[in-house]
């Protein structure tokens, strides 16, 4: 693991949290187009886990939402925690792009993004907590003449 980042379920902290992934990637030689890829993963999953994740009874943000990032050749891994409820977001339908935007439900576009970025996605449910892991193909380094 390079690293685990934990904040709490809060709108506010999502980007205090991509902040900190996008210093960590950057000092690790990750590519900007991998690193904005992981920039819009943790911004949909995060804002989906606060905006729907709330179990009843629960204050906003009082759950946890962590993200582990991992490389392993050339994948880089987030899994991504949060304690809210559960939800599957890989089982969520694509939308139908060929219908008109204005004539289109809201939601979905962002997980279907995800889905295209990735190279593999798996989902579980462990002690309370949804578990997403989203593996990364990153683009080998270029080599100079």
């Amino acid at each position: 693991m390079l690293i685990r980042l934990i904040v709490p379920g809060e709108t506010a902290r999502v980007e205090d949290l991509n902040t900190s992934l996008e210093a960590v990637l950057k000092r690790h030689g990750i590519d900007a187009g991998v690193r904005g890829d992981v920039r819009l993963i943790v911004e949909e999953l995060a804002s989906n886990a606060i905006a729907h994740g709330k179990v009843d009874g629960q204050p906003v943000g009082q759950h946890e939402l962590s993200v582990n990032i991992g490389i392993d050749g050339d994948l880089l891994t987030l899994e991504f925690r949060d304690e809210g409820a559960p939800f599957d977001p890989m089982s969520v339908e694509a939308p139908d792009l060929d219908v008109d935007i204005m004539d289109r439900p809201i939601g979905g576009l962002g997980l279907y993004l995800i889905r295209q970025i990735a190279e593999e996605t798996h989902y579980r449910r462990v002690d309370d907590a949804n578990l997403l892991r989203v593996s990364l193909r990153m683009p080998a380094p270029e080599t100079l003449p």
